[in-house]
């Protein structure tokens, strides 16, 4: 028999954390053990069963994680309280599953500082299939290294970031440069790949790569139908996780089984 999972959402409140909670509550193999919203949040102290519909599960939204043993946190939140949890993780070596996006390079370093104390895996998106769209970028650009590429991306009005962390990863696995330069209200170069930013209605997410060759034009698009992706793709990644030894992770590793 399986051993069970206890686990905490981080950001419970949001678009993506509320449906981790539905499937985490839904799972036979975890067991909830605390829902994490920002000091402000007017969810604050009621019973995480209101944030999706159901009856009271007699847990309550909290902003603190003291005294809460567990062995994975799913976090979808603001980047605010992101470094926060890390040294939480650290300290209680709990696995860290997070698509937290808008970070500074200062929590990326405490990302890899992390990875060699406890198991953490973070991705600007939970898509295997993205996963494996930035795996063929590269062989692309390793094969054609004089084509140019340029990315767009759209998503709804709600997203506080721009560009998008999937779009960056994107460029990331075109480009080895790490410089993000804004060059008008929505567009960003990322080394020499251009990035336009859309933001419009309720778009769960759209990322259109173009890539212009000497004599040939390659178009590829994801478009998300529906956020619930990211949130099952963060589930099985706190699944896959659970008991890994220290270390930093990606979908890849998911990939290879």
């Amino acid at each position: 028999m399986s051993q069970t999972i206890n686990v905490i959402i981080s950001g419970v409140s949001g678009r993506i954390g509320r449906r981790v909670l539905k499937l985490i509550i839904a799972h036979p193999q975890f067991n909830l053990v605390s829902g994490l919203v920002s000091p402000n949040s007017r969810y604050l102290g009621q019973d995480l069963g209101g944030l999706i519909g159901i009856d009271d599960i007699g847990l309550t939204a909290t902003d603190s994680l003291v005294e809460v043993k567990a062995d994975v946190v799913i976090d979808f939140a603001q980047p605010e309280g992101f470094d926060e949890l890390v040294d939480y993780c650290v300290l209680g070596q709990i696995a860290l599953v997070s698509g937290t996006t808008g970070l500074n390079q200062a929590s990326f370093d405490r990302i890899g500082q992390a990875a060699k104390y406890t198991p953490v895996m973070w991705t600007s998106n939970f898509s295997l299939n993205i996963q494996i769209l930035k795996n063929l970028l590269q062989v692309l650009k390793q094969t054609n290294p004089k084509g140019r590429f340029g990315i767009t991306e759209t998503h709804h009005i709600h997203k506080k970031d721009a560009p998008s962390g999937t779009a960056i990863s994107l460029a990331q696995a075109i480009t080895s440069e790490n410089k993000m330069v804004k060059i008008a209200a929505d567009t960003f170069k990322l080394g020499a790949v251009e990035i336009h930013s859309i933001r419009q209605g309720e778009v769960p997410g759209t990322h259109e790569i173009n890539i212009q060759l000497e004599d040939e034009c390659i178009d590829i698009k994801h478009e998300s139908h529906d956020p619930a992706i990211f949130a099952q793709g963060a589930v099985d990644a706190a699944l896959w996780i659970d008991k890994k030894p220290a270390g930093l992770y990606d979908l890849n590793a998911i990939l290879m089984g």
